[in-house]
């Protein structure tokens, strides 16, 4: 597990590590309408005026299901919305993030208090029963010993739920240098 990384994207003009989840609901609206505007990224057409409040409810539902999971599986959030990140990435990440800027931090440097894990996206989870795999990073590590390491899990988690991404949640901000 000490190769494996985190890794974060984000369009040139999006703010480091944040969430828009964190904020009000007036301005993660009125955020929401200024990152539509941003076309470098495929993934903004969530932030448009047709979209935004179902993502919106969608997410908050996903959340909540998520820090509910996490604290029942013994996990000590310090914050209500995580940061989210992708196991060893995911190749799919390009079509959507392009000309993107990447933040990396190892997985042996998170504390298993502080982070959890879903088999692709955990909004795309949170109404499909046959994607509910919620689990933490004991249960990653036994993963990994059991498919024999990253690369083989991801073609698991493939054939699993249709593309190879494990999308990790961080629950604490101490491990970003204070600017999360």
């Amino acid at each position: 597990m000490n190769d494996i990384l985190l890794v974060n994207h984000r369009p040139p003009s999006h703010e480091r590590l944040k969430s828009i989840m964190r904020l009000p609901k007036k301005e993660a609206f009125a955020l929401a309408a200024k990152l539509f505007e941003d076309k470098t990224c495929k993934a903004t057409h969530r932030f448009g005026p047709d979209e935004f409040a179902s993502y919106y409810q969608t997410r908050r539902k996903a959340e909540k299901w998520l820090h509910d999971k996490f604290v029942a599986l013994g996990g000590k959030p310090q914050t209500k919305h995580p940061l989210y990140f992708y196991v060893h990435g995911w190749d799919g990440a390009p079509h959507f993030w392009a000309d993107n800027i990447t933040e990396k931090i190892a997985l042996t440097d998170i504390e298993p208090c502080d982070i959890s894990f879903t088999f692709g996206d955990s909004c795309g989870a949170v109404d499909n029963p046959d994607m509910h795999h919620f689990f933490m990073k004991d249960e990653l590590t036994a993963l990994l010993s059991t498919h024999g390491g990253i690369e083989n899990l991801l073609a698991y988690v493939t054939q699993q739920i249709g593309y190879g991404m494990i999308e990790a949640h961080v629950w604490n901000d101490k491990y970003f240098g204070g600017d999360a």
